[in-house]
């Protein structure tokens, strides 16, 4: 067991059945739709949802990448560790919108996705992927709960989970 700034530990995390089969299906999931991406590109021939599905696209490469530089920048992450070493809690940057930027970051990506190939298929690839990520947040609280203790349970009344507009208007109106 390592210590983080001698108060949390980290333990040592186990894998069950569950987890392993659900981040199983969501990885093949994610596999068949970027396949999807390279071979069936614009099946409906709407040429508005490629349009759509690039801005969600810039939208999700903000969200997905931006957060881990947020984490590693303001997050008390000693130097040469990875981003998920936080020792403080983040709330700037996208953080000060939704609580899981790189879970929406991924949202978004599968959604571009979805609106590239316009099939069936991916739209359902990409509910299934949008239910597991959503899943995953809940566990995530969960766990940073248990890290953070009272910080967080702050953060959780004043950010939502992933929903951006709601993050927003909050962000807007409340700051």
């Amino acid at each position: 067991m390592e210590k983080i700034q001698g108060k949390d530990k980290l333990k040592k995390k186990k894998f069950g059945f569950t987890e392993i089969f659900f981040t199983t299906i969501f990885t093949v999931s994610f596999i068949i739709q970027i396949i999807l991406m390279f071979t069936f590109f614009n099946e409906l021939k709407l040429d508005v949802l490629i349009y759509i599905g690039y801005v969600i696209w810039v939208f999700s490469l903000y969200f997905g990448l931006i957060s881990f530089w947020t984490f590693k920048k303001r997050g008390g992450v000693e130097k040469g560790k990875s981003y998920v070493n936080t020792t403080k809690l983040v709330d700037r940057g996208p953080y000060a919108l939704v609580r899981h930027p790189q879970y929406l970051g991924g949202i978004l990506f599968t959604l571009s996705i979805t609106l590239w190939t316009q099939l069936l298929i991916s739209l359902i690839l990409s509910i299934i992927i949008i239910v597991l990520i959503c899943q995953w947040t809940y566990v995530e609280d969960r766990n940073l709960i248990e890290k953070f203790g009272e910080e967080y349970k702050r953060y959780i009344e004043r950010v939502p989970r992933i929903n951006i507009i709601l993050g927003l208007i909050k962000y807007i109106f409340l700051n």
